[in-house]
């Protein structure tokens, strides 16, 4: 078994964004935080050229995924309420208004929840969908650094 690794924070793979977490208590609150992403690729063989894959074609993969939510507000699909005044989004959550952003600041969410470990999943479907085709029977799993220390994963 082959397998490659890149270190999120190491190679500028990093992103700034705010979420909350509606059903604990400290994180109910509107707070953001700097994230990175690793990704490991393991496969049972190399390709003509000797590599699992490149670095670079992975990366690049990767960028878009992570673009669309530096610097943005991330919010579940669930809690957007659209208005119809200026381009602004009302964030309604468990029922109850949160408040109203401008919908270019806004990361619509397509998962119940704004998790480390949903924004783990929801990276690793939209990075598999990319690199799926460049190599056949390959593994791979992406861990969401949320600060430091802080990790969470997700695998198929």
């Amino acid at each position: 078994m082959y397998g490659i690794e890149i270190t999120g924070r190491l190679k500028g793979l990093t992103w700034s964004a705010g979420h909350y977490v509606p059903d604990n208590d400290k994180c109910k609150k509107f707070h953001g935080h700097d994230y990175s992403i690793d990704i490991l690729i393991d496969s049972g063989g190399v390709q003509s050229s000797g590599m699992l894959m490149d670095f670079t074609l992975v990366k690049k993969a990767v960028k878009p995924v992570i673009e669309r939510m530096d610097h943005k507000f991330i919010v579940p699909e669930m809690d957007i309420r659209n208005s119809t005044v200026n381009g602004m989004i009302d964030i309604v959550v468990r029922g109850i208004y949160r408040g109203s952003m401008p919908e270019g600041d806004v990361f619509i969410f397509p998962y119940p929840v704004d998790t480390a470990e949903y924004i783990a999943e929801y990276c690793y479907k939209e990075i598999h969908k990319k690199i799926q085709g460049m190599m056949g029977n390959l593994k791979m799993k992406i861990i969401i650094h949320e600060g430091p220390g802080n990790m969470a994963s997700y695998t198929e």
